[in-house]
């Protein structure tokens, strides 16, 4: 039997591999919303974090977070076609291995900011029976629009995306009320938060615990304490 490492009002983390835990789910998911290690082994030197008025612990690279597991081998989406509809971060990097789809989503993080050497965007793929569309919302180094901008303090993991991406994602596949969404790499959570904020039912998987216990924070909407994380 699954033990939930949290569980609370619908929405339910496990930590483990995701793919020993999915074939032990008792039903099947309305929406497998993830963004998955692509196989890039990426590792980014742009901060994510700001100095000065003695929050030097907000002043961060990416690249001093550990590398993130699974990301040394190429991605196989095979075990993430379950359940009704489905939207994949970085499905570029497996697009030879997913069904052909007329509905991707581009995120544009520069929101009209000049081009820097980062990517102007990033792709999700969906098999949404709807229009492609563009989400436009600010998300590069230390400009983060929304409810992650810098001064609520750094990321709390190497790939976060906005929440405002993971609610936009969900209320655009049209899913009904409370349907159960799924994020077989749940990392620090947003994607449980916005199906939390959506009143839908949620479960997430994380491999490892540091971020288990971030999402369940930040889902118990508890305050991080930074005070401990190096500069």
């Amino acid at each position: 039997m699954l033990t939930p490492y949290y569980s609370h009002a619908g929405i339910t983390i496990y930590h483990g591999d995701c793919r020993e835990i999915l074939p032990q789910l008792p039903a099947l998911p309305d929406l497998v919303l993830t963004d998955p290690p692509y196989g890039i082994n990426y590792r980014s030197t742009h901060n994510s974090g700001w100095r000065g008025n003695g929050t030097s612990a907000l002043h961060r690279r990416e690249h001093d977070f550990p590398g993130i597991v699974g990301d040394d081998v190429p991605l196989n989406p095979s075990h993430l076609l379950i359940g009704r509809k489905h939207a994949i971060f970085g499905g570029n990097y497996c697009a030879s291995r997913l069904p052909d789809s007329r509905c991707w989503i581009v995120w544009d993080k520069n929101d009209g900011k000049t081009p820097s050497n980062q990517a102007d965007c990033e792709l999700v793929w969906t098999d949404f029976d709807r229009p492609a569309r563009v989400f436009r919302h600010l998300w590069r180094g230390i400009m983060r629009a929304g409810e992650e901008n810098v001064s609520r303090g750094p990321k709390l993991h190497p790939h976060q995306k906005p929440l405002a991406l993971f609610r936009f994602l969900i209320e655009y596949a049209a899913l009904l009320p409370k349907s159960r969404i799924l994020d077989p790499y749940c990392g620090s959570g947003p994607s449980l938060l916005a199906g939390q904020q959506l009143g839908h039912s949620a479960i997430g998987i994380e491999i490892e615990e540091k971020y288990c216990e971030i999402a369940a924070k930040r889902l118990s909407q508890e305050v991080l304490d930074f005070s401990g994380v190096s500069s």
